[in-house]
């Protein structure tokens, strides 16, 4: 009877312990979700876009997401990043906040590159990592509530994108 509930025990704690690695190891996570670009108080700069995300998600023992990787987007009118800049690195942290930016610039043909941070702006989202809006800076690193730029995933709209961003931001900023 012992060396049956040894047996058992042993067994489960190997499945646990197969459970654990897999379950909180990063994962390559590679999406891409259809969003909305928009601009705050005007109904122009409106355009249906795709974000492109590149990296590692991984899963916490405290139920926290983190992914480390780069983003990208694809539209016309989106602002796109300057092109001596290195790609968007994206550093979610689990925390609901986190800035989307890129820490090099390249100095010359041959591809070498110097430290020099640009901010492209500010990403909310939910604790699942799975919504998300930004507040895009524009060129003198500033964002406005009155006219600022903003970019929300997944929305296929811009009244869907402006409700999701609020419920985002409303939720950072209670907490």
């Amino acid at each position: 009877m012992k060396r049956k509930i040894a047996f058992s025990l042993t067994i489960l704690t190997i499945i646990a312990t197969i459970f654990s690695i897999w379950n909180f190891i990063p994962k390559r996570y590679s999406e891409t979700v259809n969003g909305v670009y928009y601009q705050l108080g005007t109904e122009g700069i409106i355009e249906s876009i795709k974000v492109h995300l590149d990296g590692k998600l991984q899963n916490h023992i405290n139920g926290n997401r983190t992914f480390k990787g780069i983003v990208y987007f694809e539209g016309s009118k989106v602002p796109q990043i300057p092109k001596d800049r290195t790609e968007l690195e994206l550093h979610y942290d689990g925390h609901n906040f986190t800035t989307i930016f890129n820490a090099f610039r390249i100095i010359d043909d041959k591809g070498r590159i110097e430290p020099d941070i640009f901010t492209y702006g500010w990403l909310y989202t939910d604790d699942k990592f799975s919504e998300f809006t930004i507040k895009v800076m524009n060129d003198d690193d500033q964002w406005s509530p009155s006219n600022g730029l903003m970019i929300t995933a997944p929305a296929k709209d811009r009244q869907e994108a402006t409700k999701r961003s609020q419920e985002l931001i409303k939720e950072f900023e209670g907490k």
